[in-house]
């Protein structure tokens, strides 16, 4: 596993970040705006872009962003491309063995996204989005540099550490200017329920037009598949690597951002049905996020 980190920032200084960002808000645009239109685009840019952590990841590190950007590019390969499976399965592999550890769940992903596919030769899909992983495992094994010098995989714990860790950026990011223990766990509390409602709600709404917009129904699954293998990828991180740190920002980024893709579906997908007070209502609310955001 080769991470970016001081090798290339003397080559490459705040190039790659830039180019990063650019090309995270370019396919949170694209993914959004092809699944509900171009207010779910730009809505979706906005809220991407003043997320309290999105600056401050592309200004300090040079994994965040590459992790963050691959990991859209992989929702957009999977949700309009499900039986490219070398493209979404070459993405996952150069993630999470070229970038960053807590991407290693990517491949898995995409291996089991192709399975999903009822199509015929689907195991043949699967199999090709997992040659990209195989080939640079023995290619790292033949040539060296296959791991990161002194790490040694055991079972170290600290799980609970992890977790406690990972939900207090989440929280950073829901709740940025709240400082108060007791106000904060009740604001995100209810935002999260909050935001998995509008989710299933949306889901529903969207998954009921026509077979001509099967890739919008896409975007659920593929995301919450993509979730759940960086999710299991922190967790063995914390779990199995000897010395490895807690969750930090630039780890927990891709997490927030597909969070706020499927938000912003979901809310674009049926604001038309809402009434007028909670149109008025969702657009306070979103107001008074943005502005608390940027100012922290």
């Amino acid at each position: 596993m080769v991470g970016l980190e001081g090798t290339a920032s003397a080559n490459l200084g705040p190039l790659l970040p830039a180019f990063c960002a650019g090309l995270s808000a370019a396919v949170m645009l694209l993914i959004a705006d092809a699944a509900a239109g171009a207010v779910a685009g730009a809505f979706a840019v906005l809220l991407l872009v003043c997320l309290p952590g999105f600056v401050p990841m592309h200004l300090d590190s040079l994994t965040g962003p590459p992790l963050l950007a691959i990991t859209l590019l992989m929702v957009g390969a999977m949700v309009h491309a499900p039986r490219f499976s070398l493209a979404y399965g070459t993405l996952g592999a150069i993630a999470g063995l070229f970038v960053a550890p807590e991407g290693i769940g990517l491949p898995l992903a995409a291996a089991a996204w192709a399975l999903a596919q009822r199509v015929r030769g689907r195991w043949q899909r699967v199999v090709l989005a997992l040659a990209p992983t195989a080939i640079i495992l023995l290619l790292a094994h033949l040539l060296g540099g296959a791991w990161p010098h002194g790490v040694v995989y055991q079972w170290r714990g600290g799980l609970d550490r992890g977790l406690r860790a990972a939900g207090t950026i989440i929280g950073n990011q829901m709740a940025p200017t709240i400082a108060s223990p007791a106000l904060r766990f009740l604001v995100i509390a209810d935002l999260a329920l909050i935001i998995l409602a509008v989710i299933v709600v949306g889901w529903r709404r969207i998954g009921q037009p026509a077979a001509e917009t099967a890739s919008v129904r896409r975007v659920y699954p593929v995301a919450g598949l993509l979730a759940m293998a960086l999710a299991t990828g922190l967790a063995g991180r914390t779990l199995l690597v000897q010395g490895s740190s807690e969750p930090d920002l630039q780890a927990v980024m891709p997490l927030v951002a597909l969070t706020v893709l499927v938000l912003a579906v979901s809310i674009t997908g049926f604001w038309h049905y809402w009434p007028r007070w909670g149109k008025a209502l969702a657009v306070v609310l979103v107001l008074g996020w943005l502005q608390a955001a940027v100012r922290a």
